[in-house]
């Protein structure tokens, strides 16, 4: 007998259902990953101690903080999976410890040369003290002669120079403060001196020295300078000195020679505390002693 086919048997023009395949889902790296933490850990320990390296006494713990890194970084290098990572801590971290292993060196050398030296400098000095003999006090020094507070005594003998060349040797004789008996007897127009005056004689010596020739009486101007510090000159008077007299020296050449008298009218008073003063026309005045 023939069954008919119900709903519940399968037709056979029906496709059987479809079957599922589970989707695939690549692994994702996560902070879990063995190594990782360390090889970042490594890596920023690097970093950090490669900013002391050229630092005094920092990149001394620069040089602690480079080994730990770098003792980390290989750790994780041989536990990743992924090699760049902790070969980037090992690298940082070795450049560092590199670094500053050689400004560590640097600079011991440097300190070490520097106390050397110092050493040395006062070595030197300790020796140059104990060798150098006791050196006796400098005496002072004689102060300048020809000056009004130091003149030079009467006989000495000065050389004039004009313009840096020496043209004459001058001296000056034993002078007379009180020459007035001398003078009035010299010529009749001799006029007596006034009241508080006197008349002073000095001879002077001059010596051409030049390349040319000199006339004494225009070249030099002779004054007498009193205590008081007034100025006496020969146009003071019209008296007429005793001869030879000055301006009887006429031209000398070079090696030639002249002596004459100076006659000056001066006061009285501390006459002996006086200077003679002589001077070129371009020259600062010499000074001598009144007698």
């Amino acid at each position: 007998m023939n069954e008919e086919p119900t709903s519940e048997t399968p037709d056979s023009t029906t496709p059987p259902p479809a079957v599922e395949t589970p989707a695939y889902t690549a692994p994702v790296a996560s902070a879990s990953t063995p190594g990782k933490g360390m090889a970042i850990t490594a890596l920023i320990i690097g970093i950090v101690a490669l900013l002391g390296v050229a630092i005094p006494v920092l990149n001394v713990f620069s040089a602690i903080l480079a080994v730990v890194g770098l003792v980390l970084g290989i750790v994780a290098l041989s536990k990743a999976t992924s090699k760049g990572l902790p070969l980037s801590g090992v690298i940082v971290s070795g450049l560092a410890l590199l670094l500053s292993i050689v400004f560590i060196v640097v600079y011991v050398t440097g300190f070490t040369n520097a106390v050397n030296d110092v050493r040395d400098d006062t070595s030197i000095i300790d020796e140059e003290q104990t060798d150098a003999e006791p050196q006796a006090p400098e005496e002072p020094a004689e102060a300048e002669q020809g000056t009004r507070d130091n003149p030079a005594p009467l006989g000495t003998t000065i050389e004039v120079s004009e313009f840096g060349q020496p043209i004459y040797e001058l001296t000056m004789g034993p002078s007379t403060l009180d020459a007035t008996a001398l003078v009035l007897a010299e010529n009749q127009f001799n006029e007596a001196p006034p009241e508080g005056f006197q008349y002073a004689l000095v001879p002077v010596t001059v010596t051409y020295i030049g390349d040319e020739s000199g006339l004494p009486w225009v070249d030099f101007t002779i004054e007498f300078v009193s205590a008081a510090g007034t100025t006496h000159t020969e146009s003071d008077s019209f008296a007429v000195a005793p001869a030879p007299t000055f301006m009887d020296i006429n031209d000398l050449f070079t090696g030639a020679s002249g002596t004459g008298n100076i006659v000056i009218l001066i006061p009285t008073e501390n006459a002996a505390g006086g200077t003679w003063a002589v001077s070129t026309l371009f020259g600062d005045p010499f000074f001598f002693t009144a007698e």
